[in-house]
């Protein structure tokens, strides 16, 4: 391009993606500016998340519960990604009989793998507390003369997501990117009534044949610990006595 010569370019944007601030980009050629374009332009942080719907915790914990919350996480950091609802990867039970392809090239299933009172020794080795214990007790205007415990136990879990994928490449790299998702977002189990979360490791990596498709998967286990609640009410007036004296 000559040195007496500039190029500037022009375009029209839609008014749902104008905005306040512009964008400007020059194209310089040392220290002289030969092309300049510059317009409104809608930027979007592709890391930029929303706590709110993670931050509610208005019900207890429980095994459904928790694969609620994962699955919506899943979805959720999806959607950050920008991958369109036809392409996301889905989350469900332990991979059903269903033929794979009505799942597309990818699936994540998870299972129970153990359940058990929970350890609560310094290292969580022993002392398994196997009873309900006192927990808190509240006493209600609408019911005068009861008093309402609340007795809790702890639970241990140890959960298997495995990611499904028809190569191994697939299958290697869902298994990455859901275990750096847990473990960033823990917060998100333990905001929502968790007690303790952590991911514990990765079993081997397996392969199967289904329907004359080769299948890849890749177990990714976490710790889960939470509190299940129990109710009981008794009764604050437990005798009521009368005396009469008549006279004559």
């Amino acid at each position: 391009m000559a040195e007496n010569e500039n190029s500037k370019l022009t375009e029209t944007v839609p008014d749902h993606l104008l905005v306040d601030d512009s964008v400007t980009v020059y194209v310089v050629d040392g220290e002289r500016v030969v092309s300049e374009y510059s317009v409104n332009t809608k930027l979007k942080n592709p890391y930029a998340f929303d706590p709110t719907p993670f931050l509610s915790n208005s019900e207890p914990m429980s095994l459904d519960r928790f694969f609620t919350i994962a699955n919506s996480l899943i979805s959720n950091a999806q959607d950050r990604e920008g991958i369109v609802t036809d392409s996301k990867i889905i989350l469900t039970e332990e991979y059903p009989p269903e033929p794979f392809s009505d799942f597309g090239e990818e699936l994540i299933a998870y299972r129970v793998l153990r359940r058990e009172p929970a350890k609560m020794n310094a290292k969580g080795t022993g002392r398994p507390q196997r009873k309900s214990m006192h927990y808190y007790d509240i006493i209600r205007p609408e019911n005068p003369n009861k008093s309402i415990v609340i007795e809790s136990r702890p639970v241990d879990h140890i959960v298997e997501f495995s990611c499904w994928g028809k190569t191994n490449k697939l299958a290697n790299a869902r298994a990455i990117w859901l275990e750096k998702l847990f473990v960033n977002h823990s917060w998100v189990f333990v905001s929502q009534g968790v007690e303790r979360f952590y991911w514990r490791d990765r079993g081997p990596d397996t392969y199967m044949t289904s329907g004359g498709q080769r299948l890849f998967y890749r177990p990714v286990n976490f710790f889960v610990r939470f509190r299940e609640f129990e109710i009981k009410a008794t009764s604050l007036i437990k005798e009521i006595k009368i005396n009469f004296n008549l006279e004559k």
